[in-house]
């Protein structure tokens, strides 16, 4: 069961992890896509479809995210289709 998390600015808080947690940007660019955001300031994007990771984050440092990316893709992308009609 997915919990939804409080908003933050136009971007929806999908999913907390200790170091890490994954937000969609309402308005943003194609391709459907989260943003995760480290708790050491760093970011990448990862695209729903594909996994491709964007950004200076190592696959190894969010391999928790990226599972959880996967068993909630199409969640997201119903997510990411409201908030960037």
């Amino acid at each position: 069961m997915v919990q939804r998390l409080p908003y933050h600015r136009y971007m929806p808080v999908m999913h907390q992890f200790s170091a890490s947690r994954v937000v969609i940007y309402a308005g943003d660019h194609l391709l459907a896509h989260v943003h995760v955001l480290l708790r050491d300031g760093r970011e990448c994007t990862v695209e729903l479809d594909t996994l491709n990771i964007v950004g200076r984050v190592a696959p190894r440092e969010i391999r928790a995210v990226l599972s959880w990316i996967v068993s909630n893709r199409a969640w997201l992308n119903e997510e990411w289709r409201r908030l960037n009609p």
